[in-house]
């Protein structure tokens, strides 16, 4: 199963009627070998009882009490939500942090898709557990320009430590064609991260629907 992640960020398209209108019509789009999912903002996670695959952007390694502004994988699984990403290059975390939060989620049977910025960090996360990293160099977030086509050799090395380690690797920045699909997939991506090329595109779900090649 190939995923595919979209990140509605903060994106006004992403949240209130707008985020709701775009779930709607993405939520439709279905291709056999491949699983969307949708990481939404924190005030749209409530959607998860109408619309399948929505994920966290975010998560905190806390059980239930005294965590005042946290996100608890057990708050997210309570709404049938059982996967975030974590430690996207917008919101970085220390590796104690990232620790903590592998070894709470296997209690829980919760999955994070980490990301990485960095070859030497992919390392550090298999080593450590991560069942999913996401490689996502952060000067080609938002940009125009793929990391398959700039970095074809770090996701293949990233791929191969992944295997390893039996660790997923997904892949990101600049993705929005069924070119930087195919070159991720060969190279050994077995997913990948998008955002505005779906989330800000005028046609989103003809843009979503290109990339399940």
């Amino acid at each position: 199963m190939f995923d595919i992640i979209v990140n509605f960020k903060a994106y006004r398209e992403g949240y209130g009627n707008h985020g709701r209108e775009l779930l709607k019509n993405l939520c439709n789009l279905k291709k056999e070998g491949y699983q969307v999912s949708f990481a939404v903002p924190f005030t749209e996670l409530y959607l998860s009882r109408e619309f399948k695959g929505i994920i966290s952007q975010h998560v905190d390694p806390y059980s239930t009490g005294a965590h005042t502004g946290s996100i608890l994988m057990e708050q997210l699984i309570e709404y049938g939500i059982n996967a975030s990403l974590l430690n996207h290059s917008e919101r970085r975390l220390n590796r104690d942090i990232i620790l903590e939060s592998i070894k709470f989620s296997e209690s829980l049977n919760f999955k994070l898709y980490i990301c990485s910025e960095s070859l030497s960090e992919t390392i550090f996360l298999c080593e450590n557990g991560a069942k999913y990293v996401a490689y996502e160099p952060p000067e080609l977030i938002g940009g125009d320009v793929s990391v398959s086509t700039s970095k074809p050799d770090i996701i293949r090395e990233s791929s191969d430590i992944c295997k390893s380690y039996g660790t997923k690797l997904l892949v990101g920045a600049g993705v929005k064609n069924s070119s930087d699909v195919s070159i991720s997939r060969t190279l050994g991506a077995e997913g990948i991260l998008v955002s505005s090329g779906i989330v800000k595109s005028k046609s989103p779900e003809d843009s979503l629907n290109s990339l399940m090649i």
